[in-house]
């Protein structure tokens, strides 16, 4: 940052909402539909406390922290995302993903009604998410309902419902052409979720940590951000238990430690971290001996799989399957895998995927060797075929990818790949 006094975020958002003001104004008139959408669905308020969560990193392993860690309030629930092989998993109460039967009968009987009676606007993908998950907490009775922005913050849906906290897991260097190039661009984003009178949350560090304070208290609120303290006192507690958790894994349970401590602050701490067992689909998953499943798909997350392979697996040289969306830098994203891997193996990623031939001579300047197999499911049976005893194979990248190689159900399967071929053939209303 040049200098301190100069970072104004009040100033700064009012300079880039005049600046692009068309794109401002579209993102909130989405935030003013979902308004009008809830008023109308719950006149009274919905009954759940919920909790935003914003942030580069982390944002669905707090949200399921939460959902285990409050469980002795009632029931909870969490909205995630994005999904791995089935869009049910976007939703949990208790734990639990959504059944199927609740989605469609959600779907049929408030949204597609309600969708048509709105007579020339309409509710987009996130926002039918969002109402489906409060129609399923409602159903469900939840108490505390954790809520996970997709990109951003400050611009997304979920600004349109009154929460109980705003949480930002971290700031990395996620999204920078539709977040900003900058660490401070993306702060101001994120902690964006900020809203007057509600307490703040976040475990960013550095200097991220001071653009996301001055950015939380510019809106009015109290912020409570993760000290050296409470993670020396979550790393200390584990390591009784015997548990080897890697940093970041120790931010993200002090985190969700000091938000439910914020509300029940005689909750024992020992009692709250035993329950928070957070499995999440695709994340660091064994689906059979020899093989790791990770969604990582930026730089940060790639670190912190690095950090936890040599953690559960020192020493051992390891084979990865990637794929790439988007316009990820693919040296730079996979970069702290070299010095574990023993071959990179590209392949396709589906939507919205790059070319797996151009992905495999880009990272070719850096690191050798890369191989192509460019059908997903083709790969892994080939890979999982010629894996040796004690040799471990990860697939990563791209939940996309993931989806192609794994989902076991062909109908889902081919539904996740071609999101949006409507749009293409010129349907888009």
């Amino acid at each position: 940052m040049a200098k301190k006094d100069a970072f104004d975020p009040a100033y700064l958002v009012t300079l880039d909402e005049i600046y692009h003001c068309y794109w401002t104004a579209k993102k909130k008139e989405r935030i003013e539909l979902l308004r009008q959408a809830v008023a109308h669905f719950w006149p009274d308020g919905h009954p759940a406390r919920l909790v935003h969560i914003s942030g580069t990193n982390g944002k669905g392993s707090v949200a399921h922290y939460l959902e285990q860690g409050l469980r002795f309030a009632g029931s909870t629930g969490s909205w995630t995302g994005p999904h791995v092989f089935d869009y049910a998993e976007r939703f949990h109460v208790d734990a639990e993903r959504a059944s199927h039967a609740d989605i469609v009968d959600i779907y049929r009987h408030h949204l597609e009604p309600y969708q048509r009676s709105l007579a020339g606007r309409h509710l987009g993908f996130p926002e039918l998410g969002i109402l489906l998950s409060l129609h399923l907490f409602e159903r469900r009775g939840v108490a505390w309902g954790m809520m996970e922005s997709g990109v951003g913050g400050r611009y997304t849906p979920l600004m349109a419902l009154p929460v109980a906290a705003s949480v930002v897991t971290n700031v990395g260097g996620d999204h920078p052409l539709s977040l900003g190039q900058e660490l401070w661009q993306r702060a101001l984003e994120k902690a964006g979720v900020a809203r007057q009178g509600v307490p703040f949350f976040t475990a960013a560090a550095g200097q991220a940590l001071e653009l996301v304070v001055r950015t939380a208290e510019s809106e009015g609120v109290d912020v409570h951000a993760v000290s050296d303290g409470d993670l020396a006192d979550v790393r200390s507690r584990l390591s009784q238990s015997h548990q080897a958790v890697a940093s970041f894994e120790v931010a993200n349970l002090a985190l969700a430690l000091a938000i439910i401590r914020h509300f029940y602050p005689e909750r024992d701490p020992a009692v709250l971290l035993e329950a928070m067992t957070s499995r999440l689909p695709a994340r660091f998953w064994t689906p059979e001996p020899g093989v790791v499943v990770d969604v990582a798909h930026n730089r940060e997350k790639i670190e912190q799989l690095a950090e936890k392979l040599k953690l559960a697996y020192p020493d051992r040289r390891i084979r990865f399957l990637v794929g790439v969306t988007r316009r990820r830098d693919p040296v730079e994203m996979f970069g702290p895998l070299f010095e574990l891997a023993e071959e990179i193996v590209v392949t396709s990623a589906s939507y919205p995927g790059r070319d797996p031939e151009e992905i495999a001579a880009l990272l070719r300047e850096a690191f050798e060797p890369v191989s192509v197999r460019p059908d997903a499911r083709e790969a892994y049976r080939e890979e999982r075929g010629r894996l040796a005893e004690g040799r471990l194979l990860v697939l990563t990248g791209s939940a996309y990818m993931i989806d192609q190689a794994l989902n076991p159900n062909p109908y889902v399967r081919h539904t996740n790949a071609s999101f949006g071929w409507r749009g293409r053939i010129g349907d888009r209303v």
